[in-house]
């Protein structure tokens, strides 16, 4: 119904056409106005569906019956005469009772406004954003504070549902619309305003968000640095080689293979950790398990010269800056392996569907309970 998730009200009177009419009216009477009025208002009834529904059905006429079921109403009364007799007090024009006393609606010479950009672009123009409220105060306790200024017509209470209890509870601010954008800039210029003791926080709606909008992107940004750098010094850290462990190869025949090279080294006591060869090359490197490893090694060969096949392939040891070199384009090449194996196994296992994507024969033998079957929740 309408008020089951947006908590609102208006003060929305209308001008007074006799004094005695207006001090007819008991404290009862007016908020019964003030409610039906912010049901037919223009703030709520374009975005209420039930409402929008009903006034569908009988010319927009809507039997007091059924507006007494509405929670912030029925608090005020259920009496459909009592509720008929406020609305025939109400001076603002807006709304319609029926000769029997049984039905209202809004009147039809004031069409419902269509709820467009332009349309949500003057309500933020007009709307403020207060905070300062106790975190337990009442619709009631922030309804009697904004009846000061009798130019609100809407306000809505912030809430948060709670991970624990699950329930909605409220922030301590409040979204307030006002009639126009000059009663808006009004409020906005009064200073020193307060809640009790507590000091108000005063912003327009539009720099408010603005300002969630910049502190929500900062953190997104740091936390995205800080993920960042943490991958980076973790692969750093990862793929940190040892140094003195690569020896470059030159001289070789195209169909000596990765196999051939080990076999040729590994004879003479040094782990290799991996050969950097492809056949058809006739240079590549190895890189050594130990640091320091690679002068050892060197040492053990024969004038810098190992036979591999038909040729004197000849080995020297890298270093300095030669080898910082290739070992920092070795950890790039390395990270960008992980990485893209990484997005390999994570697209795979989006779109891997196996089994489950083929579509299943009718088992026309199925004696077992039947398919589930999407329920429409009304």
């Amino acid at each position: 119904m309408t008020d089951e998730n947006v908590v609102t009200e208006t003060n929305g009177q209308g001008s007074t056409d006799t004094e005695n009419n207006a001090e007819e009216e008991t404290d009862l009477e007016k908020a019964i106005i003030r409610q039906i009025e912010y049901y037919f208002g223009d703030l709520n009834l374009p975005r209420d569906k039930f409402l929008k529904e009903q006034v569908k059905l009988d010319d927009g006429w809507i039997p007091l019956e059924i507006l007494g079921r509405f929670n912030r109403l029925a608090k005020l009364s259920t009496d459909s005469d009592v509720i008929a007799n406020a609305m025939n007090k109400s001076t603002s024009g807006l709304i319609e009772v029926s000769e029997d006393n049984k039905k209202i609606r809004r009147n039809p010479e004031m069409p419902i406004p269509e709820m467009n950009e332009e349309r949500r672009k003057e309500l933020t123009g007009r709307t403020v954003y207060a905070k300062g409220f106790p975190l337990e105060a009442s619709l009631d306790d922030v309804l009697k504070y904004f009846k000061q200024f009798e130019e609100v017509e809407n306000i809505i209470m912030r809430r948060y549902q709670d991970r624990q209890t699950k329930k909605r509870l409220f922030k301590g601010s409040v979204f307030a619309t006002f009639k126009t954008k000059e009663q808006a800039e009004k409020f906005l210029d009064t200073k020193g305003l307060k809640y009790n003791e507590t000091d108000l926080l005063i912003l327009w709606q539009d720099n408010y968000l603005q300002q969630k909008h910049e502190e929500y992107a900062a953190k997104k940004d740091k936390k995205d640095k800080k993920h960042k750098g943490k991958d980076t010094k973790e692969e750093k850290e990862e793929f940190k080689l040892p140094t003195g462990t690569v020896l470059h190869f030159s001289q070789g025949h195209d169909k000596m293979t990765r196999e051939d090279i080990k076999e040729a080294l590994t004879p003479l006591g040094q782990e290799i950790a991996y050969v950097d060869f492809k056949v058809g090359d006739t240079e590549g490197w190895v890189r050594l398990s130990k640091e320091n490893s690679a002068k050892e090694l060197a040492e053990k060969i024969t004038d810098g010269k190992i036979k591999i096949g038909d040729s004197e392939v000849v080995f020297r040891v890298l270093e300095d800056e030669e080898e910082k070199t290739y070992l920092d384009k070795t950890v790039e090449e390395m990270s960008k392996r992980r990485k893209n194996m990484k997005n390999f196994k994570q697209n795979k296992g989006k779109n891997f569907k196996g089994k489950q994507g083929r579509k299943r024969k009718p088992d026309h033998n199925n004696d077992g309970p039947p398919a589930k079957i999407k329920a429409n929740v009304s």
